[in-house]
């Protein structure tokens, strides 16, 4: 089983889209793939229009349990988009795991992934610098996939988010602990490909000296806001070819 985390350290950079698009694109080739929403925003939760089987059973209740294995089997909400997709929800008040500081808590993730019927796991993580959502995910992933956009806070959230890795990996050694982490490249989303701004233009040469950047870039659609607000996926629409496309490309890269 891959797990495969969303990373940025900056808002509004692709990264939910990312998530929910390599998600989708592997459960439609017959992969089974679990989404976790780790983000308290709950936009990928929202955006696949689904609710917790009851109050309280979402991602929080497995960061706040002390032995949490099996439940992310247990929680995970079949999606509608596809037979082999589904999704561990998330909620607002996620966010209070932040104020978790028992030992052990940032391996919690890990351990509920323990038995889960999958072949691919996706967190869509916080865009927090550090903290115990991030160490959470950290600790479960095995491969991080970086979000941008053509912007400044895109260029800033990736490098932010390269030194949280950074850090982790040498808190790990400093330890004698291995960090199986495989940084599989950067994703930059949302790309206008008609009218593009010297600033944008800078972002994704930034991005590309990094040396990560994937291909293709992935290029804007009003489409793909439009589907987020009414749950639906905007590979099933014409308009979205384009997008889809950018990111079955991305999965073939990123996915084993």
């Amino acid at each position: 089983m891959q797990t495969l985390m969303v990373y940025s350290e900056s808002g509004g950079v692709t990264k939910t889209t990312t998530a929910v698009s390599i998600a989708a694109i592997a459960a439609s080739q017959g992969r089974r793939t679990v989404l976790i929403d780790l983000d308290p925003r709950a936009a990928s939760t929202k955006w696949l229009d689904v609710v917790p089987a009851e109050e309280g059973l979402h991602v929080g209740a497995i960061l706040g349990d002390e032995n949490p294995e099996g439940w992310a089997e247990d929680l995970a909400i079949q999606s509608s988009w596809f037979p082999e997709l589904r999704i561990v929800p998330s909620a607002r008040n996620v966010s209070n795991r932040e104020a978790d500081r028992a030992d052990h808590a940032e391996l919690r993730l890990r351990t509920s992934l323990e038995g889960l019927n999958a072949d691919l796991v996706v967190i869509d993580c916080p865009n927090r610098q550090g903290g115990p959502l991030t160490l959470s995910a950290l600790n479960a992933a095995d491969t991080i996939l970086y979000a941008s956009s053509a912007s400044g806070d895109g260029v800033d959230g990736v490098a932010g988010a390269r030194r949280t890795v950074e850090q982790f990996r040498a808190s790990r050694h400093r330890i004698g602990a291995p960090a199986n982490l495989t940084e599989a490249g950067i994703v930059c989303g949302g790309v206008r490909e008609t009218i593009m701004s010297r600033a944008a233009t800078a972002s994704i040469d930034d991005l590309r000296d990094t040396g990560m950047l994937l291909v293709p870039l992935v290029p804007d659609r009003a489409i793909v806001q439009e589907v987020r607000l009414v749950g639906e996926w905007y590979g099933k629409y014409r308009k979205g070819a384009p997008v889809l496309n950018a990111y079955t490309e991305i999965v073939r890269q990123v996915i084993r």
